[in-house]
């Protein structure tokens, strides 16, 4: 397991990806090896392989593979006063915010809570 965050964290380090046949010189193993190992980063989604010549000779550029869907940690507890959350969130009122009550009513309670 150790080779393969090496071999990731390689990849990571380069922002236009590293040829393959570089990759397995520095992580200091065979190209058999690496290959397995960016088989299955691959599978996984991890990395893209794309085709390259380099020096005359077919290799691969491997790019690490960014992922846009893994959840963000949001602080939810700026929308909250004490355990009432803002009533703009999902509100589908069509109202102007310096008239709506239940929004009053939140910033009359944050005013409160300080």
């Amino acid at each position: 397991m150790e080779i393969e965050e090496t071999i990731l964290s390689l990849i990571k380090s380069r922002k236009k990806g590293i040829l393959q046949n570089e990759l397995w010189k520095k992580a200091e193993i065979d190209r058999r090896k690496c290959s397995r190992i960016l088989d299955k980063f691959e599978k996984e989604g991890k990395i893209v392989r794309e085709e390259e010549s380099n020096k005359g000779a077919r290799t691969y550029r491997i790019r690490y593979i960014e992922k846009k869907d893994e959840p963000a940690i949001r602080d939810f507890k700026l929308l909250l006063v004490g355990e009432m959350f803002i009533p703009c969130t999902g509100c589908t009122l069509e109202c102007a915010p310096e008239h709506c009550m239940p929004l009053s009513e939140w910033i009359f309670q944050l005013i409160e809570e300080e």
